[in-house]
């Protein structure tokens, strides 16, 4: 394949450290096959190993990957950028349909951290119409800094940003951080893209309400235990003893730890609900009529939020749609980093984790049993992953509970003048915490 040298030429002059790394790279055999497809072109099935199973991806369609590769193009770039960023450059199929679709000053900045797949199309391919393209930027490397500081100097709301699933698959088991984070952003893409509709008209009917924003209660509670309860598993285990820090702590709820926290006779100052599902009604059903605030996200379930005739707080995370710049939220995720978020920007001091497993502690999903009517016992799954927990144990969880754990850490980080107590007694080990009981808290922290 005489085009081969002409393709290293062309990087040579991109960018010669990339070059050079390629000329004396050894491809590992036994974790790529080339495979010729049904149109005589070339697919890779690429094998990927860690310390529990193994998985295999093929990186194209085994059949047609040029017109899978338009499919792609055309279903991504529909609304365009004039700086456009892609992580994956696979075999450079949908790199070619892309730049096919874009403007002739527009940017295409291809990312990538596995050289020997990068490699390996430089031989399959002619490439060198896409090489020698002006609008093609490479960010190629196996230097993981490196990489993350060009690519997060790129990231902005005006700048296109799309990922080429099957190359996840293929980011090396030693960058695990950054696969997450692409793994992330594309479930977090996933979810918003299959709810944009239902978050318009959430927000349209909610913004109807009138009521004030959460952002007045910001400093409120400085220096006071803010005690966030999650609704994990483990909130059995110690859920009764918030009743003897009562009126002593500010207990903030999740909505779905709601129902076992008044069951046991507690009753939270403050509860959140996030969630833009009608489902969620089901979090406070039979207790619409409580004198408990409420705090919803102005894109939150409207049908829950209308049925309760407590008193309510909205909480924003979009600046668009927030009059006051510093009443905006960091959201997180979830409802539990939501009401973080919140506990922080209420001034509390120690914040305390009840209820937060982060993972399906002794195969169970949250204290109050099939609220949604899901099996109780969680069946473990291929696709689940390992974590430890506070006793050195190794839990299942999945890709959102671990994001949520994630940003819970660098949230702690951000915030070194604050003490983190992690009370669930079970669960995730989280970083930045300290780790003891609820009933050793309250010994300690509460008179």
């Amino acid at each position: 394949m005489e085009f081969f040298k002409d393709n290293l030429d062309l990087i040579r002059k991109k960018d010669d450290i990339l070059y050079e790394k390629l000329l004396g790279l050894d491809i590992d055999d036994k974790n790529y096959t080339i495979v010729e497809t049904k149109n005589g072109r070339y697919t890779l099935k690429v094998r990927d190993y860690d310390s529990i199973k193994e998985t295999v991806t093929f990186l194209h369609s085994k059949y047609n990957p040029e017109r899978e590769a338009a499919n792609f193009a055309k279903m991504q770039f529909d609304e365009k950028s004039r700086i456009n960023i892609i992580y994956g450059f696979g075999l450079g199929y949908h790199i070619e349909k892309i730049l096919e679709i874009l403007d002739i000053d527009d940017i295409l900045y291809v990312v990538d951290l596995n050289l020997e797949v990068f490699k390996i199309a430089l031989k399959l391919n002619d490439l060198r119409h896409i090489l020698s393209d002006k609008r093609l930027k490479l960010i190629i490397s196996d230097d993981e800094k490196w990489v993350a500081k060009e690519f997060k100097a790129l990231l902005s709301e005006k700048n296109k940003f799309v990922i080429y699933p099957p190359s996840i698959k293929t980011i090396p088991n030693k960058y695990s951080y950054f696969k997450f984070l692409m793994e992330d952003w594309n479930m977090k893409k996933s979810i918003t893209d299959k709810w944009v509709e239902l978050l318009r008209d959430n927000f349209e009917k909610n913004k109807k309400i009138v009521c004030e924003n959460i952002g007045v209660l910001f400093n409120s509670y400085k220096n006071k235990p803010i005690i966030i309860v999650s609704a994990g598993p483990s909130l059995n285990k110690n859920k009764h003893l918030l009743k003897k820090i009562k009126g002593k702590a500010f207990i903030f709820s999740v909505g779905s730890a709601l129902k076992p926290l008044i069951k046991v006779g507690v009753k939270p100052n403050m509860f959140c609900i996030i969630d833009p599902q009608p489902i969620t009604y089901k979090q406070i059903e039979g207790f619409e009529d409580l004198d408990i605030p409420l705090v919803f996200l102005n894109t939150a379930s409207a049908y829950t939020v209308s049925k309760y005739k407590g008193p309510k707080y909205v909480a924003v995370n979009r600046s668009s749609e927030c009059e006051k710049p510093e009443y905006l939220i960091d959201m997180g995720g979830s409802v539990a980093t939501a009401v973080m978020d919140m506990a922080i920007k209420f001034g509390g001091n120690p914040i305390v984790f009840i209820g937060q497993d982060l993972a399906f502690t002794n195969g169970e999903h949250h204290a109050d049993g099939n609220m949604y009517g899901e099996d109780e016992r969680v069946k473990s799954l291929p696709n689940m992953r390992k974590i430890r927990g506070q006793n050195g144990e190794i839990l299942d969880t999945t890709l959102g509970l671990l994001s949520f754990k994630y940003w819970i850490e660098n949230k702690i980080k951000d915030n070194p003048n604050i003490e983190f107590i992690n009370a669930t007694e079970g669960g995730a080990y989280i970083e930045g915490c300290k780790h003891m009981k609820l009933q050793e808290f309250i010994d300690k922290y509460i008179k």
